[in-house]
């Protein structure tokens, strides 16, 4: 089984003065019954030295990362200096990385494009428009407030919605894909999500 690194989002409870990692089982879950084995890395990991830190993710192997939802998707989020270390050091190391929906947010932010909010697209299904050539899902879930204004550099768009917004992308060179979906959210997972999943992390 590959290690894919999974970043969480973060919790923060004011009343308990505590600031909390949190990561859903669903997706942990999905990972592990596709052969994949998660390991959960804190965003506080940044406290230790980056030379440290650099050790420790070559001893232990990582192969791929996924950066999960939640939090906003810029610099005010406080995954952010975590998320882009992760995605440095995936770039210079080329590690895949899947992006589910703030993590594609923050995909397309640290390469050049802008958030935008948007309407009818928390708690809602939607179909997608499918701009490649590419198997992906026809159908999706949806959660997200906000959606990339336009593609990132070096990147491209896969889907669209059919309101226009962006729904995934893709880079160009290196083997990493935002989606603005939540596979592990489905009650029966889509076997096109599980066929991608290994595309990225092959």
């Amino acid at each position: 089984m590959k290690n894919i690194l999974v970043n969480p989002k973060v919790s923060v409870n004011k009343t308990r003065k505590e600031v909390n990692d949190v990561i859903d089982q669903a997706l942990v879950n999905w990972l592990i019954k596709n052969s994949y084995y998660p390991i959960i890395i804190s965003n506080k990991n940044l406290i230790m030295p980056k030379k440290k830190f650099y050790k420790f993710l070559k001893l232990i192997k990582i192969e791929g990362i996924v950066l999960s939802g939640g939090n906003d998707g810029d610099h005010r989020n406080p995954r952010y200096k975590s998320q882009v270390f992760l995605i440095d050091y995936a770039k210079k190391n080329k590690i895949p990385i899947l992006g589910i929906c703030q993590g594609m947010q923050m995909l397309g932010y640290k390469f050049g494009s802008k958030l935008m909010k948007v309407k009818n697209h928390v708690k809602t299904r939607h179909k997608l428009i499918n701009l490649t050539e590419q198997k992906f899902p026809t159908h999706v879930n949806s959660y997200h407030n906000y959606s990339l204004k336009d593609c990132p550099k070096n990147f491209y768009i896969t889907t669209k919605a059919f309101d226009g917004n962006i729904e995934s992308i893709k880079h160009k060179s290196l083997n990493w894909e935002g989606w603005m979906w939540h596979p592990e959210r489905e009650k029966k997972i889509n076997k096109i999500d599980n066929y991608r999943l290994k595309k990225i992390f092959k």
